[in-house]
């Protein structure tokens, strides 16, 4: 069985400042399947935090609304920057600056994922955990977001399938993937599996919250956000 869980905690640095999280989540069935988006707004931009949310919201309704699973990678991705410039709706784009990922699952376990800046994207297929989201090349400070880059070489896009049990795929913004050591990740997205596949749907969320908002790097400060599609 697919099932699919999320989670969004305001990091300590927001808390103390009274202001809003930056991150955005949207988990939600579709036609036997799942689709998960996460965004994280940039935290120099003044309405990054509409902005993740547009870009949750703009990617689900490409793919609820549109052919967009019949569609080319590239097309997918210009319809949902398209339909995120619509919902912005301002000459200004860059002040909404955000990343996006996203996993589109269908009813026999075929996922096509995308991604536009910081984050990471994580799967087991057959056995095999990988980190989908390639090694970041160039200069550290180049960015990368809906609003600010709109080249296609921007993104990152593929399908993975997730056909027997313990099978996932795992997005995380930066506030969890930055705080991760490179070797330890396959290890921790087997983890988070294994814990959200033995609790129901709310326990599970509560589970990823809980560990998000008591997160055991010292001194961390950023949004975090999660979500998982995985083969029960």
């Amino acid at each position: 069985m697919l099932r699919a869980v999320g989670a969004s905690v305001t990091g300590p640095w927001h808390l103390q400042a009274c202001q809003p999280s930056q991150d955005a989540l949207s988990v939600r069935g579709w036609r036997g399947g799942w689709i998960a988006a996460i965004a994280d707004g940039l935290g120099s931009k003044p309405l990054s935090g509409v902005g993740s949310r547009l870009a949750v919201q703009s990617a689900q309704a490409v793919f609820r609304e549109t052919n967009a699973w019949g569609l080319p990678d590239r097309a997918v991705v210009t319809a949902i920057y398209q339909r995120w410039l619509s919902r912005v709706g301002s000459p200004e784009p860059a002040a909404y600056a955000t990343t996006l990922l996203v996993a589109a699952c269908n009813a026999h376990g075929e996922v096509r994922y995308l991604q536009m800046g910081d984050g990471l994207i994580v799967s087991k297929s057959q056995g095999v955990v990988q980190v989908i989201t390639p090694e970041r090349t160039g200069f550290g400070n180049q960015t990368r977001a809906l609003g600010v880059d709109r080249s296609w070489s921007a993104w990152t896009t593929g399908s993975v399938q997730i056909l027997h049990p313990g099978d996932f795929v795992l997005l995380m913004t930066d506030g969890v993937s930055d705080d991760i050591d490179a070797p330890r990740i396959g290890g921790f997205a087997t983890a988070v599996n294994r814990e959200v596949a033995a609790r129901n749907r709310r326990g599970a969320r509560a589970w990823l919250k809980h560990e998000m908002t008591h997160w055991a790097t010292p001194g961390h400060t950023d949004d975090k956000t999660m979500s998982m599609i995985f083969r029960g």
